[in-house]
């Protein structure tokens, strides 16, 4: 990745203005923290074209593809009540969603971290943190999308798309990465200056995939059908189960709904 095209297409003041890039590497949220140990300044990114062990959500590896998949890591130091951590996974989402649908792109939220083209993971998002007592000292927002890859490139197991499979068109891993920080910066400081959340909940209810819907919630060891209401002022998932509202602050989702979806046009089709 070239940095120069990052930062000719930024028009953030403090997001992507410093870079640090990396040939390779293990993981880029880990070498954001080195990075904080010595000192980074707010907004620093960490880029590399080739991620040999990155993380995911609860332990999992998050697969990327040298040279066509967008693997990075932004350093924030909000200094903000440790209850709003939850929103920096779902705002960074609406930026991303954004982004892709400036350069030709619908894509949809999953609650947490998931971006989603009908029912197919495109990218998602991993937000690690430092809290000192009740204030968000740093956020580590780590980000991996799919963006040139073909269809023969993705593990086969997983139901996995990238932009080039979506678009049938290749486009510049810099050109999105700007696109979203130029996003993100603004809702990370309606969040950081105004600590209003309901205008951040409006647009994250807007693109997300699953509001008002049936779907199964696991957490903790345990799986609850039920309706996704939708999230509450810290960014928790809200959900109900026959009649009974419980709030999640972590957890996975599945939908079915889009599997019935396309069999509904298939048949109609016929």
């Amino acid at each position: 990745m070239f940095t120069n095209l990052i930062q000719a297409n930024l028009t953030t003041r403090v997001l992507g203005r410093e870079i640090e890039h990396y040939t390779w590497t293990k993981s880029t949220n880990e070498d954001a923290w080195k990075l904080i140990e010595s000192g980074a300044n707010e907004g620093t990114l960490v880029i590399t074209d080739k991620q040999t062990a990155g993380k995911g959500r609860a332990g999992r590896i998050w697969v990327s593809v040298p040279g066509k998949s967008l693997t990075t890591s932004l350093i924030l130091t909000p200094g903000i009540n440790s209850r709003l951590a939850g929103w920096f996974p779902l705002l960074t989402g609406i930026a991303i969603v954004d982004a892709l649908k400036e350069l030709g792109l619908n894509t949809k939220l999953k609650w947490p971290n998931d971006i989603m083209v009908y029912g197919k993971k495109l990218g998602g998002i991993l937000c690690e943190s430092k809290i000192q007592g009740s204030i968000l000292e740093w956020v580590i927002i780590g980000i991996g999308l799919n963006i040139n890859e073909h269809e023969n490139e993705l593990p086969a197991d997983l139901k996995a798309t990238s932009f080039l499979i979506e678009s049938s068109s290749s486009i510049q891993r810099e050109l999105v990465l700007a696109k979203i920080l130029n996003n993100l910066e603004w809702l990370y400081n309606t969040l950081k200056e105004n600590r209003d959340t309901k205008i951040l909940l409006e647009f994250w209810t807007e693109r997300c995939n699953h509001v008002n819907k049936k779907v199964k919630f696991e957490a903790d060891n345990d799986t609850q059908e039920g309706i996704f209401v939708g999230i509450n002022n810290d960014g928790a998932a809200i959900m109900n189960s026959n009649g009974k509202e419980t709030i999640y602050t972590s957890g996975d989702i599945h939908i079915e709904t889009y599997t019935k979806r396309l069999a509904y046009i298939s048949k109609n089709k016929l």
